[in-house]
């Protein structure tokens, strides 16, 4: 679906692949690296509301207004392809295909915000973590990576934002889903080692 003249781009760590307000101009497929997406009301507060990796599709939140509406910033030396908006729209007039999986990326992200309002909304603290590993998880087995053993780019900081909760809070989570052996950290290094008592968890 992605059209052919596309063009690749090198986003350092630390970077923003776009910033809130940045006309609408392109899309960008994450062929490597992660980044954190980010919105930011009128009075400063923020919410970090997920973290793509590689194969993720980048700016569809653009699509509404022409202009996105979070900024997207690498947690790692990310490379990504730029897609031409206009370029992707024709392809996507022209190749009823590429139109279904265009579709089915933006209900992806739909679906994401979703879950996030229910962590957000009902869950208690162990199973908002054991969610969010999963999750990641997930994306890692989905990206061609171990879904067992990983890094996690994100800050503990970065997790706490995103799971609303205190940086002490998911600290002392982490210790005590260690201390059930039902992972193994070691700073950003994790290691699932009860998956299936660990996605119970998730699910309240």
């Amino acid at each position: 679906m992605f059209p052919v003249n596309r063009s690749r781009k090198l986003i350092h760590r630390g970077e923003s692949v776009y910033r809130t307000g940045d006309a609408l101009q392109n899309f960008f497929l994450l062929r490597s690296g992660s980044v954190k997406m980010r919105v930011t009301n009128s009075s400063g507060l923020e919410q970090i509301t997920a973290f793509p990796v590689a194969g993720a599709m980048l700016g569809l939140d653009g699509i509404e207004t022409g202009h996105h509406t979070c900024d997207a910033i690498a947690l790692e030396d990310s490379l990504v392809c730029v897609l031409p908006f206009a370029d992707l729209m024709r392809n996507c007039r022209d190749d009823f295909g590429a139109a279904q999986h265009f579709n089915r990326l933006i209900a992806h992200d739909t679906n994401q915000y979703c879950r996030l309002l229910l962590t957000l909304g009902c869950m208690s603290a162990e199973e908002r973590v054991a969610g969010f590993l999963i999750g990641i998880s997930e994306q890692m087995s989905a990206s061609g990576y171990s879904p067992m053993a990983f890094t996690l780019k994100m800050t503990r900081e970065d997790i706490a934002n995103h799971l609303g909760m205190k940086v002490e809070t998911v600290c002392r989570v982490f210790s005590r889903l260690q201390e059930a052996a039902l992972v193994q950290v070691r700073k950003r290094q994790l290691e699932i080692r009860n998956v299936d008592a660990l996605r119970k968890m998730s699910c309240g």
